[in-house]
């Protein structure tokens, strides 16, 4: 398949303007290739990857977290990006990057997280004014309203991860709770103004827990750890999109990519995420 025609089927699906305008989207390194057979999906690039492409004879990766965000001023070894974009040059793979574009696709990443905690989808948060079906976040509800310490077990069993959250009432049922996946904090008046009872988002600062304090109930169980579930619904939506072309493989990355350590648990932890990582390939 010819690399252009790869881009116009993800953007089709996945366009472009439904992402956040800041955004970096799209094909970040050709590699110089112009037909692409092997695909591989990722959260984010580094050196395992890579490697791991090189021995898959992977020709495009696919990744959610772009590499290139900054303007490149030059691509020098003596910095993670230019590293890191110099081996995919020399080893020809080109990197396309979906990003807020998925997080807005209406089966995206929150969406993800939210089927997982068996909540029902009500709506967007934010409804992209340019399409219907489109929009960041979404308000969702569990079958029968819940404490919020059920609410809390509930997602740390399904992030795998320490939870951050502000006080909660828990003789106050949560009935409506809204979720934004990765770092949604600048989302929180959004939340506040649709009056749902809890917020679950990732980088959650110390004024934001004042911010919302009294008017909802704020769950952060972590970065990655909300968006772990995105590769394997990408390989889900680029596998339906592609199925008519029998030449492209596509696979899922084994490498583990969060960087964040937990203590005095990390090992629970990281045992546990890469667990789902391995089984869902």
């Amino acid at each position: 398949m010819r690399i252009e025609r790869l881009l116009k089927i993800i953007e089709e699906v996945l366009p472009p303007v439904s992402g956040m305008e800041e955004d970096r989207i799209g094909l970040q390194i050709q590699g110089g290739r112009k037909n692409i057979s092997k695909i591989l999906i990722t959260m984010e690039i580094d050196d395992y990857v890579i490697k791991e492409a090189i021995s898959k004879k992977t020709e495009c990766i696919i990744c959610f977290h772009p590499l290139i965000y900054h303007p490149l001023l030059s691509i020098s070894e003596d910095s993670r990006v230019g590293t890191l974009s110099s081996t995919l040059i020399k080893n020809s793979i080109s990197l396309i990057v979906v990003h807020t574009n998925f997080d807005s696709y209406s089966e995206g990443t929150s969406r993800l997280l939210a089927d997982r905690l068996n909540l029902e989808t009500i709506d967007f948060l934010v409804q992209n004014p340019k399409f219907k079906n489109k929009g960041m976040g979404i308000i969702a509800k569990p079958k029968k309203p819940v404490t919020g310490r059920e609410l809390l077990n509930s997602v740390q069993k399904i992030c795998n991860s320490p939870i951050r959250h502000s006080p909660w009432n828990d003789t106050k049922k949560i009935k409506t709770i809204a979720i934004v996946g990765g770092s949604g904090s600048m989302f929180i008046q959004n939340a506040i103004n649709a009056g749902v009872d809890a917020f679950i988002t990732a980088d959650i600062s110390y004024h934001h827990f004042h911010e919302a304090n009294g008017k909802m109930m704020l769950i952060d169980p972590g970065h990655y750890e909300m968006e772990q579930f995105v590769p394997n619904g990408l390989l889900k939506l680029l596998k339906h999109e592609l199925k008519t072309e029998r030449d492209i493989k596509i696979n899922l990355s084994n490498v583990f990519t969060n960087p964040v350590r937990y203590f005095p648990d990390t090992e629970k932890y990281i045992r546990l995420q890469k667990n789902y990582l391995i089984n869902n390939n």
